[in-house]
């Protein structure tokens, strides 16, 4: 969409635990064959750390970066991919108090890893409305098992524990939101369901195992096209932010796309037109796929590391299980000294 009005990231930050070599995860046999080879070096592991409190951890530090007390923030988005420390719970409630205050409306986004930029969609609503003058939006997993088997749950890549946060405002930052775009393909949702019937109480399928759902659907007619149809939405997505721009991909000086690697071509930056160089594989080779996380902690890396200057567009892009797409344009403003 094209913004009605000015949309500025005020910070970005991220923390993100130690990372572990890949290569002792394949020693102990954790990893199986086909994960060994994608690309990764380390993948970053939390050692009893909640993902709501990785992003109360992220969230604190963009407020001190933003130099905020966070009275001006009037709604908390948070994001996850998964189980959040405790069941029937609302994590954005947490996060909210624990860096904003009591009063901030918070509200837990649930659309996988496409929630964390998917949000930026949301917050830009409320802010350009006028509803509040600042939105503080956190990612935060812990990919830990029971529950998953982080090192084989997926094909192309493995999870990484960890949060991150933005501080989007309607006054000012280090960066501009130029455009934003979201779309979706809901006929693609059944790859992570599978065949199984509905169940009624969580916890029977542990740990999950998306790869076989996946496999139960591959066989199915429905399937045909997947592909195709996951290719054709993401570069929509993409296309249209661009265009709501004014700009090409020539323009972009840095994307920053899922840190998923299939280990040869295309991968995603690839396919949206871009050279490794250009992307942020060489942070997501040291810390894996941060579910939701990837995008924040992205530009927070190029903005970190002074890969960016003043006048750089960086194209986010983002994609979720369901399936749904999200896509922005950013320009910077100015590169903060962030320690």
């Amino acid at each position: 969409m094209k913004l009605p009005s000015d949309l500025y990231i005020a910070s970005a930050a991220a923390w993100v635990p130690g990372a572990r070599p890949l290569a002792d995860a394949v020693a102990e046999g954790r990893v199986d064959a086909e994960h060994r080879h994608l690309g990764y070096e380390s993948i970053a592991v939390a050692d009893g750390v909640s993902g709501p409190e990785m992003a109360v951890r992220a969230g604190r530090l963009a407020l001190e970066r933003a130099g905020s007390d966070g009275h001006e923030v009037g709604l908390v988005l948070h994001s996850s991919c998964g189980y959040q420390g405790h069941d029937m719970w609302p994590a954005a409630a947490y996060v909210a108090n624990e860096t904003v205050g009591r009063s901030a409306a918070g509200f837990d986004v649930q659309q996988r890893c496409n929630a964390g930029l998917g949000s930026v969609w949301l917050a830009a609503g409320q802010i350009t409305a006028g509803f509040t003058e600042s939105v503080l939006l956190t990612t935060g997993d812990n990919f830990a098992p029971p529950w998953v088997d982080r090192w084989n749950l997926q094909l192309n890549f493995i999870f990484a524990d960890g949060g991150s946060a933005l501080l989007l405002s309607g006054r000012g930052g280090f960066a501009r939101v130029v455009s934003l775009r979201v779309g979706a393909d809901n006929s693609l949702e059944r790859w992570n369901r599978g065949l199984e019937p509905f169940g009624t109480a969580p916890g029977r399928d542990l740990p999950l195992r998306l790869r076989e759902r996946g496999v139960q659907h591959a066989l199915t007619p429905e399937a045909e096209g997947s592909w195709e149809r996951f290719e054709a939405g993401l570069l929509d997505t993409t296309t249209r932010a661009l265009d709501d721009a004014g700009v090409t991909v020539e323009d972009i000086a840095r994307a920053v796309v899922p840190h998923i690697h299939r280990g040869e071509s295309p991968e995603n930056y690839e396919l949206l037109g871009f050279a490794e160089k250009q992307s942020t594989w060489e942070l997501g080779r040291r810390v894996g796929h941060m579910g939701a996380g990837d995008q924040f902690l992205g530009l927070e890396h190029l903005v970190a590391q002074r890969a960016v200057g003043p006048g750089d567009l960086v194209l986010l892009v983002a994609a979720g299980e369901g399936f749904s797409f999200s896509a922005a344009v950013v320009e910077i403003l100015d590169v903060p000294d962030w320690q």
